[in-house]
């Protein structure tokens, strides 16, 4: 027969230890909570349990539990694809990696919007440098039908375009092959009869002006590379030194004598004018995430967060800052606590830094991401090609692997879903490394030795941290299903997805907008819940809807935390 043990721990100070009368299991998960002095007398508690097998025990008696589940149950939403994975293959078949695809004329339509929800895509990216705005109207208007309607919840991210140099349309064309010495001309002149052949419009007037004869021109980072040779007017001729693949709207960049011409950018506004309508458009349409191209400081960051909320006060949209230049680099700590995330941009990153450096900027930004507790993003060239072939390079699914391995939150694919042959193979090949390293991670109990720095002031808040930090720990330590996190504002579910447990999080939270908001945070499955201040109520009726789905099971062994009330609970399933 199952002995229930309950303790519970007041914050206010005492010279004495609080948990010497804790079982040794949970001792040392808490025992940080002991020493915290509380002017306040703010409390929390720490409800654990004991059973004669040493498995937990259960909220109530069966009995009890469905009588009071069905008195209070309502509905419950989850993704259809996480709810059918466990199903199937149970916790630990989940993912906790979150895939971002970029849609294109290769995904735009319903059915192939459904196959990348199907195949595991957590949040959809629109690039607002290809398209009307039109177009990507008619997008969010088809994924969020395809949400109402299947069942699932996948996010929107409008990726403005910048003021940084880059290319045309190609007059209409999808793309365009450099051959090696094929000479190509670069003009900022507006053509009233077509393009001519081998020839490119530059967005930036200025251009003939800066470039110099001799000067490197990088096409996206370096994928195709020209050597200026002649200089007429408005026109720049260049001959291709290393041939490629021509995308619109390609960033653009110049180099002399081994270094990058960076003068005139440095002087372009970060938010276009262009940029500044695109982003009125996305609020209009209630995107979930904007994501800010060429970020130089955290003054952008925090102009466009009081514009979003004088636009729309009770709006939810979080802002991404992408991390591609310099000026990046060099603000990177002041920007990362300004913004909501950060996108390693590495595409165009690379064609600012030396190749060498980038895996290292990578992980650096990565790394203060998750201190701070931001979600990041690890994007450009993944599977770069997957545009034109059935199969990843072995080179290319190791830096998947890494980027994985680092604990990144999100990967992104960019041209192979947007335009690419294969969109719904890159997919499955994100999807299949990031399960495969995340299980070999957990098998070989590879807990990383880095320590999370503390990012609260208040005490209230220092509070939340602590219990997040050690339901981790705790969860780790008693090989726990699932962590269940009652949330309103996703702050707890976000402490918790920067621990990195090896249990997934069931984050509940009463909002749509919060839910889709989740789904870019590692390890997080969002489900929309009303829910009270009653944690045993919250329990029974989670509890019920969950196993009356097949998601959970009696016997399964959970830690219940909630950002309204400061307190963990441990138990089993009844």
């Amino acid at each position: 027969m199952a002995q229930a043990l309950n303790f519970s721990i007041s914050t206010s100070y005492s010279s004495k230890p609080l948990i010497s009368h804790l079982p040794q299991q949970f001792s040392h998960s808490i025992s940080r909570f002991a020493l915290l002095k509380n002017p306040s007398k703010t409390s929390f508690s720490i409800k654990a349990s004991a059973s004669d097998n040493g498995a937990g025990t259960t909220v109530q008696d069966p009995v009890s539990f469905f009588a009071a589940a069905a008195d209070s149950a309502g509905s419950i939403e989850v993704d259809a694809v996480t709810e059918a994975e466990l199903k199937e293959n149970g916790f630990r078949s989940t993912r906790r990696t979150k895939l971002i695809c970029t849609i294109g004329p290769a995904t735009c339509k319903p059915e192939q919007l459904e196959a990348l929800a199907v195949g595991g895509m957590n949040v959809a990216r629109l690039n607002m440098c290809h398209g009307t705005r039109e177009w990507h109207r008619g997008v969010i208007q088809r994924l969020r039908r395809l949400n109402e309607e299947k069942g699932y919840a996948v996010a929107i991210m409008m990726d403005t375009e910048g003021s940084e140099i880059h290319m045309g349309d190609l007059g209409g064309a999808p793309s365009a092959k450099a051959e090696d010495g094929e000479i190509w001309t670069f003009s900022v002149r507006e053509f009233d009869s077509g393009l001519p052949d081998n020839t490119i419009i530059v967005n930036y007037g200025g251009f003939a002006e800066d470039i110099k004869v001799g000067d490197d021109l990088l096409v996206d980072g370096g994928m195709v590379r020209f050597e200026v040779i002649e200089k007429i007017g408005p026109d720049v001729k260049c001959r291709c030194t290393d041939p490629g693949l021509l995308l619109p709207r390609a960033n653009l960049t110049f180099w002399r004598d081994g270094s990058l011409v960076r003068e005139r950018n440095a002087m372009l506004p970060t938010i276009s004018s262009k940029d500044w309508l695109d982003i009125d458009f996305g609020i209009a349409e209630g995107v979930d995430f904007i994501a800010i191209s060429f970020v130089k400081s955290a003054e952008v960051i925090k102009h466009l967060r009081s514009y979003i909320q004088a636009r729309a006060r009770d709006s939810d949209i979080s802002v991404i800052a992408k991390i591609e230049s310099i000026d990046s680099l060099k603000n990177l700590e002041e920007i990362i606590i300004a913004s909501d995330g950060a996108m390693v941009a590495r595409g165009d990153l690379s064609a600012q830094i030396p190749l060498e450096q980038v895996p290292s900027e990578q992980q650096k930004i990565v790394q203060l991401c998750r201190q701070l507790n931001k979600p990041v993003i690890v994007a450009s060239q993944l599977l770069e090609s997957m545009i034109e072939y059935p199969t990843p390079t072995r080179a290319e699914v190791a830096d998947v692997s890494e980027a994985v391995r680092q604990r990144s939150d999100a990967l992104m694919l960019s041209g192979e879903s947007a335009m690419g042959q294969f969109p719904d193979k890159a997919l499955t090949v994100l999807r299949s490394v990031s399960l495969r390293i995340e299980k070999w991670w957990r098998d070989e109990k590879r807990h990383e030795a880095m320590e999370l720095p503390g990012i609260t002031s208040s005490f209230g808040d220092r509070i939340s941290e602590e219990i997040c930090n050690s339901t981790a720990k705790m969860a780790n330590n008693l090989g726990v299903d699932a962590i269940f996190v009652y949330t309103k504002t996703c702050h707890m579910a976000s402490l918790l997805s920067r621990c990195r447990p090896d249990c997934p999080i069931f984050a509940f939270t009463t909002t749509t907008s919060v839910r889709r908001r989740l789904n870019l945070q590692w390890g997080l499955i969002p489900f929309r819940l009303s829910f009270s201040d009653d944690m045993d109520s919250n329990l029974n009726k989670t509890f019920f809807l969950l196993k009356s789905r097949g998601m959970i099971k009696s016997g399964d062994l959970v830690i219940a935390v909630s950002d309204m009330l400061q307190s963990i609970q441990v138990m089993n399933v009844p």
